[in-house]
């Protein structure tokens, strides 16, 4: 019994953790900022090409710092760098306001959870 209820435990665990499509976060992405910035159409289409281009290089720079943290690092720097400078392109100054914003809302959730990922715990990065 015990043995059972530990499967299940982990196929929850492992359901919950299942990483998504850089598709799937792109979409997720830009339907939050046109909801929480009042993106129009065009702006929504941009930032869905942008959030789809990041998620993309987030998963190549995944693969090939596996195992170099201080590499994955400049290179999470590097592409948000570059995602953050084609927003700035695509987003009124009102609009980048509130994205500054909701980007330290979240910073500040997530050290007051205790980690990127809601407390740290599990298979993380």
């Amino acid at each position: 019994m015990l043995a059972l209820l530990m499967l299940v435990g982990n196929f929850i665990w492992a359901q919950q953790g299942s990483p998504k499509t850089a598709e799937e976060r792109a979409t997720n992405q830009s339907k939050k900022m046109t909801t929480e910035l009042g993106l129009n159409a065009d702006q929504s289409k941009s930032v869905y090409s942008l959030a789809l281009t990041h998620a993309q290089q987030q998963d190549a720079d995944r693969a090939k710092y596996k195992d170099d943290r201080e590499g994955m690092k400049n290179a999470r720097k590097q592409n948000m760098d570059t995602f953050e400078a084609g927003l700035a392109k695509v987003l009124t100054a009102d609009q980048m306001t509130k994205y500054n914003q909701m980007k330290a809302d979240e910073k500040a959730k997530r050290q007051q959870n205790g980690g990127p990922r809601g407390g740290g715990q599990g298979g993380g990065e």
